[in-house]
């Protein structure tokens, strides 16, 4: 019987403690902390290829809301770094690329593939799960 009142007094204090801990200073120091977090942006280099990531059915870096300028100078790499079969299709023109997983469409020269202007892109395997992108070819 004793064994018994002891574990319970050991418990009690167990809780205790931990209702201590969740209430104390320190906990919520800890909700400061995340408050002053900040996000840092690290733009595309405006030199070398401009890079694309076709991954989780969506494109990286050609978001609507980035809005990306690329120069037709600029050399352009779409990489499937995803587990599906990814497409690089390119609305209004005849470019549709299909990429295994692990394969990279590399061009040289953006500007050689397509002249100024914007351009909407799909993947024709995923667009119905939002695989689209936007970006603009500048001079």
């Amino acid at each position: 019987m004793k064994a018994h009142r002891g574990s319970k007094r050991v418990l009690a204090a167990a809780a205790v403690l931990i209702g201590l801990a969740c209430c104390s200073p320190a906990s919520s120091h800890v909700q400061t902390q995340v408050s002053q977090d900040k996000v840092i942006f690290n733009p595309e280099p405006k030199h070398g290829p401009y890079v694309v990531v076709a991954v989780d059915n969506h494109f990286h870096d050609i978001h609507p809301v980035d809005d990306p300028s690329i120069a037709a100078h600029r050399g352009f790499v779409v990489k499937n770094e995803g587990f599906n079969l990814h497409n690089f299709s390119v609305a209004g023109t005849n470019i549709s690329i299909n990429l295994k997983p692990g394969q990279t469409l590399r061009w040289r020269h953006l500007g050689h593939h397509l002249p100024p202007g914007t351009y909407h892109v799909f993947c024709k395997f995923h667009v119905e799960q939002g695989m689209r992108g936007v970006f603009t070819v500048s001079k």
